[in-house]
């Protein structure tokens, strides 16, 4: 098992109490239950998973750095020296499911922007070719009807334990991007590489389509952007009778 998977999985493991995150206290000492807010709730759990990020980043020698410019990849950024090779992405990804054995699955990224050659620079933090290993952080929780999450609009901290949670049973998996990305487009008309849609158990074993990440970055640089673009190929098994001539 890779070192980065390892330590980030065992730095996140020390946190699983910490994700019963129920709102957002001012000042004040009032606390605002979080609500289903999709959005709200994957920015909570990249906050919650900070902490986890950055301790393993310190055990395995690196310095950690995040995007000074919003909607840039990765969330994260392992590296042994800001003009250096081999930094390590770190992205944090979450949805849900109503079931504990539903599938879901993610978006990961734009497939025209810096993957491509000529847009190395493009929405990332440092350029792509500086970056030896993409993975991601996934979260995945049951969501909980949000009339039961809204009892009340506002509480006190002393009244923790009556703020019902949005959300439930939540699971963490590592796993490199290549081998959870799907061989199909996410998210409608977008220009996003899709996930596999599966388990958490498809998720923590990367049971994806790819053999290596070369084939999966090759696949997705030629991947059209739209429909009418992907004459050649618009699958894995096409993609692959094509390379073979």
């Amino acid at each position: 098992m890779s070192e980065i998977k390892t330590r980030l999985t065992e730095e996140l493991e020390k946190l699983a109490d910490s994700y019963k995150v129920c709102g957002i206290v001012d000042q004040t000492g009032c606390v605002y239950p979080l609500g289903a807010d999709t959005k709200v709730l994957s920015t909570v759990f990249e906050l919650v998973s900070r902490p986890a990020v950055y301790a393993a980043a310190k055990a395995l020698n690196y310095e950690c750095v995040e995007p000074a410019v919003q909607n840039h990849y990765p969330d994260f950024t392992f590296h042994r020296g800001l003009e250096a090779g081999g930094k390590i992405a770190i992205d944090i990804k979450t949805t849900y499911r109503i079931h504990d054995d539903d599938r879901f699955r993610y978006t990961l990224g734009g497939y025209t922007s810096f993957i491509r050659p000529g847009n190395e620079k493009k929405s990332i933090v440092f350029p792509f070719d500086q970056y030896s290993e993409h993975w991601v952080i996934g979260f995945v929780y049951n969501r909980i009807a949000e009339k039961k999450a809204q009892a009340a609009h506002k509480f006190g901290v002393d009244q923790l334990e009556d703020i019902p949670l949005p959300f439930g049973n939540v699971e963490v998996f590592v796993q490199e991007k290549w081998r959870i990305s799907s061989d199909r487009a996410g998210s409608g008309n977008t220009t996003n590489i899709g996930s596999i849609n599966g388990t958490i158990d498809d998720f923590r074993a990367g049971n994806g389509p790819f053999t290596s990440e070369e084939e999966f970055l090759a696949y997705w640089r030629a991947y059209g952007r739209t429909k009418a673009d992907r004459s050649n190929f618009s699958n894995i098994a096409e993609f692959r009778r094509l390379e073979q001539g």
